[in-house]
């Protein structure tokens, strides 16, 4: 049984596991021994209110990926995936009453379901861009977006129709072998390997009403939503773990500053500092930690370049992450991949 991870705090709906055992059934793959090597219990996925551990739903769609040779697997997934089975968040979607709405509730609640990062909306006079990612500490999750954009492009799909092929979608994840598959289920206009996922549409788009509409049902999914939310706890004995929850999914920013944190837990600079000086910490020593823990998990379980990890976890140059990695484990990011590099394909 795999022991707990720092990466395990980071959650989504288990509902958007729902679908993976029917596609893999038909590849003839049973996932039970995988979900119980991963420590997942298989029976949450048809559940509307449980949470998995994002970092272990990816490895076993990166896994079912690699035994069926198919780099489209999350895609694929998605096909099955019964509508409404995220609860409420899927729920809100589907009854949003114009895709402006839905874009909306995505906006509100898409952290709560997928526990993305830097999710973004920008409108200007022509178009709506939706950028995001996902926290650095997640080595492999090309299938996990996968399925999770495929599954939000097939609700927008049924308020728009055809009209679908005017929307843009880049996606982080390198080309797959069947780029064709991915312009059927998504949109004509997909793009790969580049620096942030992101989504645009035309603001022609955003009126366009749903004819699933149900007011009454968007808004009290709306209200679910909010209600569903982790919430931030004053305990002390939580706060901490609130902190390095916060840090885990903000690592690439090089700047995140005090200033930018406190508000966030609606305490002052001064207060914040307090409250970790209290636990026998700083700012600075929880951001190492998870630096650490990310880094050493990023050059075990990834191919990406040095310079990449670098990127994820917030610094200037691969050379400062090299110091860092030396600091932290008296040897090179070569060396302890050379070590470790049984895990690489894990």
């Amino acid at each position: 049984m795999p022991e707990k991870r720092v990466s395990d705090e980071i959650s989504v709906v288990a509902g958007l596991a729902a679908g993976v055992s029917n596609y893999a059934r038909s590849r003839g793959i049973d996932i039970a021994p995988i979900c119980k090597a991963l420590d997942i219990d298989p029976a949450i996925f048809s559940s509307l209110t449980e949470r998995i551990s994002l970092d272990r739903f990816s490895r076993l769609l990166e896994t079912c990926a690699l035994i069926s040779g198919d780099d489209a697997f999350g895609l694929q997934c998605a096909s099955t995936f019964p509508a409404g089975a995220s609860g409420a968040f899927g729920y809100g979607l589907i009854s949003a009453p114009t895709v402006r709405a839905f874009l909306r509730f995505l906006q509100d609640h898409v952290y709560y379901a997928t526990n993305n990062s830097n999710f973004t909306m920008v409108t200007d006079a022509t178009q709506v861009t939706l950028s995001w990612s996902f926290a650095p500490v997640i080595a492999k999750r090309d299938q996990y977006v996968d399925l999770s954009l495929a599954v939000l492009v097939q609700r927008l799909r049924d308020i728009l129709g055809d009209r679908i092929n005017q929307i843009e979608i880049g996606l982080e994840r390198p080309k797959p072998n069947n780029i064709q598959l991915f312009k059927e289920r998504m949109t004509r206009r997909v793009s790969f390997s580049q620096p942030i996922h992101t989504m645009r549409l035309p603001v022609s788009l955003l009126d366009v009403v749903n004819p699933n509409a149900d007011e009454r049902l968007f808004e009290l999914m709306n209200l679910q939503c909010r209600m569903l939310r982790p919430e931030t706890s004053a305990d002390a004995t939580h706060f901490i773990d609130q902190v390095k929850r916060y840090m885990q999914m903000r690592l690439s920013d090089a700047e995140l500053s005090l200033g930018e944190i406190a508000p966030y837990f609606n305490l002052s600079e001064r207060s914040f500092q307090r409250r970790l000086a209290e636990l026998g910490t700083n700012l600075n020593e929880i951001k190492d930690a998870i630096r650490k823990n990310a880094g050493f998990k990023l050059l075990v379980e990834s191919d990406l370049p040095v310079s990449d990890i670098s990127y994820r976890l917030g610094y200037s140059t691969p050379g400062a992450f090299s110091r860092s990695v030396s600091r932290w484990f008296g040897a090179t990011p070569t060396d302890i991949r050379k070590k470790h590099a049984h895990h690489s394909a894990g």
